[in-house]
């Protein structure tokens, strides 16, 4: 069967594309436009070539989205190819630095022409598990978007008032922004009788002992601030409070609905029995990045360099270097960094090799991280085998392996 390698370089507008055939001659070179005529005349000329018993291999460096729906829907192999690989494989061609999208395209099919032995294919995912993807994804962006608001917010009391920050331990909490929009300066503080703030504690439901801590703290005297300052700092406390009710509001709303769709899907079972809680987003995030594709991980050893759980080494003769793993699925490296640190209350062996690399000298974080990089090993097996995790085998696992090493 013949096979054509296709270069794409993708942008908003338009898509660059350039064709060759496997002695590296030009079959097609053009421009996508991404309008639904656009797409659909380039689909036509795909089901054309597969028709005529051509198979079809795209390089491009996006590893998801419509474009790479579109190609898939098509019945083409799509190969993701890394940005830096795409840098480097530009100076076969040009060696004056110089690009353009044509050219982009056509380095990205040359690459794939030549290298594709050492290329893995794109194998999706389920619907199901992409929209989970999706979902707790989002989700992350928003609780950034939260930790944006409540740093805002914070610095801004600091400059003109710092009470609440003092009263509210998390600016994030009902009470705390309701306190913020009844008393927005410290005029309004001063202004408080005792028989007001009674009354605003109740319609709070806050108990008796906590109003009367807060009423103590109230009285405390406080700094002079400039009149214009209290003006001008008020105004921005009350537009970030009513972004940050609104944000607080959708991460909850997102962490149900995380929570209830991970919940119907059945094939995420044995991803419910790891020890990080029975609710919550850690678990669900760490199942839709793995991803249900069958033979997507090959090894324990490939599951941990994507996930950044193990170090990059750089040797050059006598020369050794030790560096952090960047260049990895970050949302991968964060799941799997809670997961084990939630596992430390509820894992005994995980306690105690985190006891034991903190007795080696290495900090928290280090600790976590090498944890961490032991669960990929059990989660890589989990994932094969869909099987439940089980803590009284893997401890009897252990044990077994500690008499082989004593015998």
């Amino acid at each position: 069967m013949r096979r054509y390698y296709l270069g794409i370089d993708w942008a908003d507008t338009e898509h660059a594309v350039w064709g060759g055939n496997e002695a590296g001659e030009r079959v097609v070179a053009l421009t996508v436009p991404h309008t639904p005529a656009g797409l659909g005349e380039f689909g036509r000329w795909l089901d054309e070539r597969r028709a005529e018993g051509i198979a079809l291999w795209a390089a491009i460096e996006k590893p998801e989205g419509r474009v790479i729906d579109f190609l898939l829907d098509h019945g083409v192999s799509v190969y993701p190819i890394n940005p830096k690989a795409l840098d480097r494989a530009r100076d076969r061609f040009r060696m004056s630095g110089a690009k353009s999208d044509p050219f982009d395209a056509r380095v990205l099919a040359e690459f794939l022409r030549t290298d594709h032995p050492h290329l893995t294919p794109l194998v999706p995912s389920s619907p199901p598990a992409q929209e989970l993807k999706l979902l707790t994804r989002d989700y992350q962006r928003l609780v950034r978007q939260q930790t944006r608001l409540v740093n805002q917010l914070t610095v801004t009391l600091k400059e003109y008032y710092p009470r609440p920050l003092e009263c509210f331990q998390e600016l994030t909490t009902a009470v705390a922004r309701e306190f913020l929009r009844a008393y927005p300066t410290p005029e309004a503080v001063a202004a408080l009788t005792p028989k007001a703030w009674q009354r605003w504690a109740r319609t709070q439901r806050l108990s008796a002992a906590r109003a009367a801590a807060l009423w103590e703290r109230l009285q405390q005297p406080q700094l002079p601030v400039p009149a214009h300052v209290v003006r001008a700092k008020a105004r921005l406390v009350g537009v970030l409070v009513d972004e940050l009710t609104a944000v607080v509001r959708a991460v909850a709303e997102y962490r149900k609905a995380v929570d209830d769709f991970f919940a119907a899907l059945p094939g995420a079972e044995w991803a419910r029995r790891l020890p990080a809680g029975q609710s919550g987003t850690t678990v669900p995030t760490l199942w839709a990045e793995l991803g249900d594709a069958a033979g997507r991980w090959q090894s324990f050893q490939h599951l941990q360099a994507h996930a950044g759980a193990v170090p990059v080494t750089a040797r050059s003769g006598k020369h050794r270097v030790v560096r952090f793993r960047f260049a990895c699925n970050s949302h991968l490296r964060h799941a799997v960094h809670l997961l084990a640190f939630l596992s430390l209350r509820q894992s005994e062996w995980a306690r105690a090799y985190y006891t034991q690399q903190r007795a080696r000298g290495h900090s928290h974080h280090q600790a976590v991280r090498a944890l961490g990089a032991k669960w990929l090993k059990i989660i890589f097996v989990l994932w094969s085998r869909q099987v439940p995790y089980d803590e009284t085998y893997h401890l009897a696992m252990i044990a077994r392996q500690r008499l082989r090493q004593v015998a």
